[in-house]
């Protein structure tokens, strides 16, 4: 930018040159009318400041050579020796900036007009990247405003003298000045199509009627400002540089807040949202259940060995990982889909509208998918999914523990498989299922434990037997093995609950009684040849001896000290 000077003290000069330096204006001198004259003819400057004899300023009509269509360009700043209140109003009449005493010149201020006039080439630079439509059905008005367009350089402008003209493409602007009183159609009426689609826009109401009751309704339609007819281009300038710093301001706040919410919701690896927005969203979307009776599934997967990964390759690679593998899962869901980190190598999907068959469809097609993919200079890596579906009086604490154990029943069966509903599957993709004992099954209770531990022991044989003739031990007695321990399990977990002052023994003694039962009617089946060894194998292990530890025993673990 720059500053043009007219002045002869070259002390002075010296003085406002520094300042202008400072704030980025170039700087230039002059004391001669004649090339002081030529400067600005050519208008190549963006502030002028005359020092110079006020009164032979005013009697060369210097300043009036500065005006054109009603606006003065360029903005001018006095420096005096004369203090004259009569010369300083006819100044400001012609419309100066700015009117200095030269004894009393105050530097700090002179700076504060410089960044003034910085900001308005700024918000003349934000005009230009608008796409402009003026909407006027007069000619003359739709002529002065484009010679006020022109001289500032804004020409992404089209101007429309019909409304119906300018409605064909009026999305395509994103700054309206629009006539209050047309044919056709009223400003109000294009105001309210236009903010319907589209509520960022800046629309400023041009009129010749200062009517009280219109102007409030055309605000609140949907205008941002209006400005009167016949324009007093300063003032159209103050109004456009509000809704545009209005405008600027507002995507400002909307970008921080967008940041602030990325922040809050958002991984900062992976760009997926996080637990904590996952919880917030399962808990609304929980709410919404009983209104629109939509079934809601969930599909919690767990990276396979991902330690593995970190320690061959590196945390790096094990993060290209997490990042790739998010990408797969982006691609592989539907957008209604929520999909979420839910903590290391853990990711958490809510499946709007689908039930819990179609769910483990979803997480058996991601699961080959994921198996199949190449991560570059990693390889092949597997997943462990875990699924439910919302069920009556669930709420997100119930639902994730399923989904949790699910996933837990996956990792400890082989892994690369999906489990839904914390049902255990003693054959998957036609092959035996090995149950592994570890953490997940361990109550805290030695006792209570090690019979735990006798029973998986037990379920692995049966389960093996069922599918080798080389096993050493008939199935037939296995299953009375396994029905003997699951009397003396159930009669000692019993003692140990009731001494322990566990609030719901009596149930959990009932609960015994029934898989008893059951497991009863199981083994007659079996002997009378009226089921396979594997019906008998799925129902008693799947059901009895490890599903009562998934579905009734961790209800009990926190007596004894586990979480």
């Amino acid at each position: 930018m720059l500053l043009l000077h007219f002045e002869n003290d070259k002390s002075f000069s010296k003085r406002i040159s520094d300042i202008a330096m400072q704030e980025d204006f170039s700087y230039e001198r002059t004391d001669e009318f004649e090339q002081a004259s030529r400067r600005i003819s050519e208008k190549k400057f963006d502030l002028l400041v005359i020092d110079q004899d006020i009164h032979r300023i005013l009697k060369n009509d210097f300043i009036k050579k500065l005006t054109s269509t009603g606006f003065v360009y360029p903005p001018v700043i006095i420096i005096t020796a004369k203090d004259n209140l009569r010369i300083k109003k006819q100044c400001f009449n012609m419309g100066i900036m700015a009117y200095f005493k030269k004894d009393q010149f105050n530097s700090a201020s002179f700076v504060r007009y410089l960044q003034t006039i910085k900001k308005e080439r700024e918000n003349i630079n934000l005009i230009k990247t608008f796409k402009i439509a003026v909407i006027d059905d007069s000619r003359f008005s739709i002529e002065i405003i484009k010679t006020f367009f022109n001289t500032h350089g804004i020409c992404n402008v089209d101007y429309y003298q019909k409304p119906s003209e300018f409605l064909k493409h009026a999305m395509e602007y994103n700054f309206f000045l629009i006539d209050l009183v047309m044919p056709e159609y009223n400003g109000d009426d294009v105001i309210s199509y236009i903010r319907e689609k589209n509520e960022e826009a800046i629309i400023i109401l041009v009129t010749a009627y200062n009517n009280e009751n219109i102007l409030p309704h055309c605000l609140s339609v949907g205008a941002n400002d209006f400005v009167l007819k016949p324009l007093d281009f300063k003032m159209f300038m103050a109004r456009i540089k509000s809704c545009v710093s209005q405008y600027y301001l507002k995507k400002e706040l909307l970008s921080k807040n967008e940041k602030l919410f990325n922040l809050a919701t958002k991984d900062a690896l992976t760009g997926l949202y996080n637990r904590i927005y996952f919880i917030e969203t399962c808990q609304n979307k929980l709410k919404e259940i009983n209104r629109t009776k939509q079934p809601l599934s969930f599909i919690l997967l767990d990276i396979d060995h991902f330690k593995t990964v970190n320690d061959r390759y590196g945390h790096l690679k094990g993060d290209f990982v997490l990042k790739e593998l998010s990408c797969v899962l982006n691609d592989n869901l539907r957008a209604a889909d929520i999909l979420c980190r839910w903590g290391g190598e853990e990711f958490i999907i809510l499946l709007i509208n689908t039930d819990v068959t179609s769910a483990t469809n979803v997480a058996e097609k991601i699961r080959a998918i994921i198996a199949g993919h190449y991560f570059k200079e990693i390889g092949a890596i597997t997943a462990s999914f875990g699924v439910t579906q919302y069920r009556e009086n669930d709420d997100d604490e119930t639902i994730f523990k399923r989904t949790d154990n699910s996933l837990y029943l996956a990792k400890l069966t082989g892994r690369n498989k999906v489990i839904s509903d914390e049902e255990l599957k003693i054959i998957y993709n036609d092959k035996p299922t090995t149950i592994q004992w570890g953490p997940f099954f361990k109550s805290g209770n030695i006792h209570i434990d090690r019979d735990h531990h006798r029973l998986i022991s037990i379920s692995n044989q049966i389960i093996h037997s069922c599918f080798s003739a080389a096993e050493s031990k008939n199935p037939a007695d296995l299953f009375i093995t396994l029905g003997e321990e699951l009397k003396n399990h159930f009669k000692r977990e019993a003692e140990i609950l009731a001494k322990a002052g566990y609030p719901l023994y009596l149930k959990h003694k009932e609960n015994h009684s029934l898989l008893l039962k059951n497991a009863d009617i199981v083994l007659r089946n079996l002997k009378d040849e009226k089921i396979t060894f594997i019906d008998a194998a799925k129902y008693l292990i799947q059901e009895i001896a490890v599903g009562h530890i998934i579905k009734s025993d961790f209800n009990y673990y926190y007596i004894f000290g586990r979480k």
